[in-house]
């Protein structure tokens, strides 16, 4: 079947809101699929996200693992699509609260970032991607606090964010954004996380969050909004 009707209409996109389930593939193997505004997006669970090999590798990043030449503009390229997607993937499994599937897409595309400013061919690929390892560093600390949570261990759970947290101001000082290393959405986000994990919130940085919330799905920053909305879940109420 090609018309892709009946799955839209059984599964109705709704503004504002990231809905995403797990599903079967025909092998048994596990999927994510994302409901966009004019479809879906479909991603593997495991290797690539688009599940297409890269040279005989199974991904971009495993084929630059592997080798020890300067990395050109085109496998650079391939390296950032490949980060791009990583992070579609670990945004659908933060709404599903597959923590360590997030982790591990965060931590690999912090080494894609680090391969390229190490062996880019390019000096200007060499710093293209600071700005990204803020994102990438928050979301592995976001993760880890949940795992952390999960097993009873809230010390563990701090110590992850306040490491994560270190780890985002020093990646925006790199980037030379020195403003974003103390009022940026990563840092408000770590920090309303270690609030929310040292003590109940009360109503005024409730309200902060939904404010943050609201100003996330105005700028259509939809990675951050899931994370603050799961936060305020979690506190309990309507969202």
């Amino acid at each position: 079947m090609d018309d892709l009707t009946p799955i839209l209409s059984e599964w109705p996109w709704e503004p504002g809101r990231l809905d995403v389930r797990r599903v079967q593939g025909a092998d048994g193997r596990l999927l994510f699929q994302v409901r966009v505004e004019l479809g879906v997006l479909q991603l593997e669970a495991e290797g690539r996200p688009d599940g297409r090999a890269y040279q005989g590798h199974e991904s971009a990043l495993a084929w630059a693992r592997a080798g020890a030449a300067a990395l050109g503009p085109t496998a650079v390229a391939d390296l950032a699509t490949e980060m791009g997607q990583r992070r579609q993937r670990a945004l659908a499994c933060a709404m599903l609260e597959d923590w360590v599937r997030v982790r591990h897409d965060a931590m690999d595309n912090m080494e894609a970032i680090e391969l390229i400013a190490r062996r880019g061919a390019d000096p200007s690929d060499r710093t293209r991607f600071d700005g990204w390892r803020p994102h990438e560093h928050a979301m592995r600390a976001r993760a880890e606090a949940a795992i952390a949570v999960a097993s009873g261990r809230r010390d563990l759970a701090q110590a992850a964010l306040d490491a994560g947290l270190h780890a985002v101001r020093e990646a925006w000082l790199r980037a030379r954004r020195p403003e974003f290393a103390e009022n940026g959405p990563e840092v408000a986000l770590l920090r309303a996380l270690l609030d929310a994990l040292t003590l109940k919130l009360p109503t005024s940085q409730r309200g902060e969050l939904e404010r943050r919330l609201q100003q996330a799905l105005a700028a259509e920053n939809y990675e951050l909004a899931a994370i603050l909305r799961d936060e305020l879940r979690q506190m309990g109420g309507r969202w």
